[in-house]
Formats: structure tokens, C-alpha cells, sequence
């Protein structure tokens, strides 16, 4: 479910572009699939699978954490530079 999260930075309507845009990944193409892995790859550091899992699922931040051994900071600062990050024309 989409949430505006006002410590991202990013506008309401900016926000809700990005998160349906990223779950709606599998519906995507090829080269904008590859666009929010990449994205992915350099926001999430060694945590970028779980920065993908969150952006593209509906898995909540606490189960991804714990799957994933990480703190729920360190995966809200993947997501903020995610957001921070996400082209303009994806």
C-alpha cells in the first residue's frame, strides 16, 4: 500500500510515480527492468537485494529485514536514495 514518506524528500505525487512504476516491475520492459536493478545495485550497497525485494514487492520493511539480516535504518536509507535516485524518464 502506498504511503507518502515525508523524510524521502521527494513530492507526493513524484513518490507515487516511483513506488507503482517499481511494483509494477514485472510488467515492465526489459531495459526499464534493468534500469531499476541497476538502480537498485547503486543505492543498496551489499544490501541491494533486499532494496530490490522492497521496492518491487508487497513485502513489509520488517520481514525483508530479518531475512535479510539488516537493520530497518539501513534499509531506509536504501530506499531513501532509491527514491532520491529514480530517473525522470523510467
Amino acid at each position: 500500500m502506498f504511503r507518502y514518506k515525508k523524510s524521502i524528500n521527494v513530492g507526493y505525487d513524484r513518490q507515487g510515480y516511483i513506488y507503482f512504476t517499481s511494483r509494477a516491475y514485472g510488467s515492465l520492459s526489459p531495459d526499464r527492468q534493468q534500469s531499476i536493478w541497476n538502480l537498485c545495485l547503486r543505492c543498496g550497497g551489499e544490501n541491494y537485494k533486499a532494496l530490490f525485494q522492497f521496492v518491487t514487492t508487497g513485502a513489509g520493511a520488517e520481514t525483508i529485514c530479518l531475512q535479510n539480516n539488516l537493520s530497518r535504518s539501513t534499509l531506509e536509507r536504501a530506499v531513501r536514495r532509491y527514491y532520491r535516485e529514480f530517473p525522470d524518464y523510467l
